[in-house]
């Protein structure tokens, strides 16, 4: 009986031993909630973005969540930053293409002067013959519009930290997928921009650490930007700066949760977010050409609505899958879809780009809506400004972010729900159960933050600072003991002269008139005591506090006197202290004191 119940047990063991159980972690930080927002990097342009800081000093840039790339994208400043010549640029007129240009190969390591790790600085473009393809800002503001595009930009020569690391070894699957190659990896230290504020806000105290070791994607110095659009923060499941916040217990967890407003690594804002989430497992990039993303969808139906209480239209025949990604600025829509919304519209199309669609006559005061219903239920409704119908006679253009893929997308004809679509909806990464998860954005302006841990299960407590703290008690304790012991000696010293001016002091004699001091005889500012007597003192300047007024010398009673030998003498008994082998007109005191 005995030997069958062990049996029994070693049985269970094995069996539980081999049943996946899941444990989930305490948190390592607090809810990191980053705003997404408009911010200035460049004077007198606004990005919208997660700003950090890069390099020593810091550069400042503002990110895009993507989940295009693993790696975060640190622009250069550079005036080839554009990428094919398909792409409508404002004036000054962009440069022509040199008719030789070739995509440049990846650069290794530049060990010029001594110093390994340097960046190999190449030619900007600047005169046309960049090996790239594409399209060069001409004028002294290339640096600007650059920063537009791609939120800032950064300088390796101005970074004393940054080193290029041609050992990282990490397959960029959007670049190598695009055959682009014109890139390295840099190693520096970066920080959060908005840490500092957000953890003092979660935790009632700083954090022990702010800046923190990285490592990115640089384009070479000549080299046009791959085809993105910005600069992506890469918020993928193998995210090296997730990672790497991580592994510094700068973040709770490696899931997050994003809205317009709202990067939350480590958290979820349970307030923001409207209806059921509809899950998602990350898709395989590499199975279909057509969507090379983490995030697929299906598109069941597509209305358009050209106004609030406008009746709506179907824009498609049949299903499309489509990619879901926060990092593209625009939408990408099957061409049918762009012929319905012109007739639907009653607007001709002037023409279609790669990030957007023209059509004749100005914006409208209508608020368009495009509806978006996917596989599972779930309704995203994305609005559109501008709607309403065009007279022929009215001049402008309406532009709708609806284009043709391409540039600063996944490529042409790869459908995707972009940030126009992403706008809308609270999407969240889940790295325990490897899950995404969407839901309709609240949009109710009243709604109060609540914060969840995701990815973890309970966010560090706040510091309270305890106001009857031991230590407080005994800075108290010695001031009221002080103030005490200072009443006792005042006490003290009152009896101590009542008997003085009783006893010994009552043995001395007046002094004579013939020994007064005359106040005429005293060295004074003039301007000091007019002051005085006005009532208006004002401190005399250091020149005016050192010289004397006119030609006169300094005042004997302010000017210090020294001994020639430095020697130090003793008053003789009932005597004054003065060096009793010189005249007393030597060390300048008034004729009164003179024996």
């Amino acid at each position: 009986m005995m030997q069958r119940t062990t049996k029994h047990n070693i049985l269970a063991l094995t069996l539980l031993s081999l049943t996946p159980i899941s444990l989930t972690a305490k948190c390592s930080a607090p809810a990191l909630a980053l705003p997404y927002r408009e911010t200035q990097i460049t004077p007198g342009t606004l990005v919208q973005g997660i700003r950090i800081s890069i390099g020593s000093p810091p550069q400042y840039i503002a990110l895009t969540p993507s989940l295009m790339l693993d790696n975060a994208f640190i622009p250069r400043y550079t005036n080839s930053c554009v990428h094919i010549a398909s792409m409508p640029l404002p004036s000054p007129s962009p440069r022509p293409t040199p008719p030789n240009a070739t995509q440049p190969s990846r650069r290794a390591l530049d060990k010029r002067d001594g110093h390994p790790g340097d960046f190999e600085e190449e030619g900007d473009g600047s005169d046309g013959s960049a090996g790239s393809t594409g399209r060069f800002w001409e004028g002294q503001d290339w640096w600007l519009k650059c920063s537009m595009l791609y939120g800032g930009g950064y300088a390796p020569a101005l970074s004393g930290t940054g080193r290029s690391n041609a050992s990282f070894k990490h397959d960029e699957f959007f670049f190598d997928a695009k055959e682009y190659g014109a890139w390295t990896f840099l190693d520096d230290v970066f920080a959060l921009a908005d840490y500092l504020g957000e953890y003092v806000d979660a935790m009632g105290e700083g954090p022990t650490k702010q800046n923190i070791s990285g490592t990115f994607v640089l384009p070479n110095g000549d080299a046009l930007f791959g085809g993105l659009g910005s600069s992506p923060l890469g918020l993928t499941p193998e995210s090296t700066v997730l990672n790497a916040l991580a592994r510094e217990e700068i973040v709770a967890s490696t899931s997050w949760s994003l809205t317009n407003e709202t990067l939350c690594l480590g958290c979820w804002d349970k307030s923001a977010s409207k209806g059921d989430f509809t899950t998602f497992k990350p898709a395989d990039r590499k199975a279909n050409d057509k969507l090379p993303c983490l995030i697929q969808a299906k598109v069941e139906a597509l209305n358009w609505r050209p106004g609030e209480n406008k009746d709506g239209v179907t824009l498609i025949k049949e299903a499309f899958s489509a990619c879901i990604e926060p990092g593209i600025k625009y939408l990408v829509l099957p061409n049918d879809v762009r012929e319905a919304f012109e007739t639907v519209t009653d607007r001709k199309m002037v023409a279609g780009y790669d990030d957007y669609v023209v059509f004749s006559g100005p914006p409208k005061d209508e608020i368009g809506v495009l509806e978006f219903k996917l596989e599972g239920g779930l309704q995203v409704n994305v609005t559109i400004p501008g709607a309403g119908k065009a007279g022929a006679e009215e001049k402008g253009e309406w532009r709708v972010p609806v284009g043709k893929g391409g540039w600063g997308g996944y490529g042409t004809g790869v459908w995707t729900l972009g940030k126009p679509f992403t706008d809308h909806i609270v999407l969240k990464w889940d790295a325990e159960t490897k899950e995404y998860s969407i839901a309709n954005v609240n949009e109710d302006a009243s709604r109060t933050q609540d914060l969840q841990p995701l990815g973890c299960d309970e966010f560090p407590k706040k510091v309270e600072k305890d106001h009857a703290s031991p230590a407080t008690g005994t800075i108290v304790g010695s001031v009221v003991g002080g103030f005490v012991g200072g009443l006792l000696f005042a006490a003290a010293g009152l009896l101590f002269y009542r008997r003085g001016v009783q006893g010994v002091k009552a043995k001395y004699e007046p002094m004579p008139s013939v020994e007064h001091l005359p106040m005429s005889s005293m060295a004074s500012d003039r301007r000091t005591i007019d002051s005085a007597m006005s009532g208006a003192l004002s401190p005399p300047s250091i020149r005016d506090s050192m010289l004397s007024r006119g030609s006169g010398r300094v005042s004997p009673m302010m000017e210090p006197q020294m001994v020639d030998d430095n020697s130090i003498y003793e008053a003789p008994e009932g005597g004054t202290a003065y060096p009793t082998k010189r005249e007393r007109t030597e060390l300048g005191i008034p004729p009164v004191y003179h024996g």
